[in-house]
């Protein structure tokens, strides 16, 4: 069976499927027209101390309580598409069960070692997260950042700050509309917006 037949037949199609989402996902993420954080429960997202209670227990246990939910999706998505694409190829052609229970006990095992593997390969990620947080909070109010993102709402927009010791940190940003804040436009940060999670930025224009 051809790499096309296998991405085209079930049961590669439904992970493949995943896989071409998320990579739309990640292209229009790149490109500024959104922001990493911009779908997904919170529950998956937060990065505080005051969220861990209301996650639930498998996420601690598997160690993906402090990454964004489109860091952990992605992360078990690729895991599936893999595994069931070398499953399909090299596994179903000797089972001797009909294709649509052999692809559905393939779509299911495959599954469950993809969240294992994610939790595996993502978890070095939380310090990454944890720590830009901490440090973001701090530092970050009153300090000029420049916009990533191609518009920036009150739901919606990315920001860079360079701190002192040169450090990069991306946050999540939200401004009032109408606003003129666009890819590479320099704005301040105002303040933390606890409800929406985002700091609060304006325009600004350097003395």
């Amino acid at each position: 069976m051809s790499f096309l037949d296998l991405l085209t037949h079930y049961p590669g199609l439904l992970p493949s499927i995943v896989i071409g989402v998320l990579l739309v996902f990640w292209l229009l993420t790149i490109v500024g027209l959104l922001d990493h954080d911009s779908f997904g429960p919170d529950w998956i997202g937060g990065h505080h101390d005051s969220d861990v209670d209301g996650l639930p227990d498998m996420l601690l246990a598997l160690g993906l309580d402090r990454l964004p939910f489109s860091i952990v999706v992605s992360g078990v998505g690729f895991f599936w598409w893999l595994l069931t694409m070398l499953a399909a190829a090299l596994l179903l052609p000797v089972l001797p069960l009909p294709l649509w229970l052999g692809g559905t006990l393939v779509l299911i095992a495959a599954l469950v070692v993809a969240v294992l593997l994610a939790s595996f390969s993502l978890r070095p990620l939380k310090p990454v997260f944890a720590s830009s947080d901490n440090v973001t909070r701090e530092t970050v109010l009153g300090r000029p950042c420049r916009i990533l993102t191609l518009s920036v709402e009150e739901n919606f927009g990315q920001a860079e700050v360079v701190l002192g010791n040169g450090t990069h940190l991306t946050l999540q940003v939200c401004a009032a509309a109408p606003n003129r804040l666009a890819r590479g436009v320099q704005a301040v940060v105002l303040s933390f917006d606890a409800r929406r999670r985002r700091y609060l930025v304006a325009e600004y224009e350097p003395p």
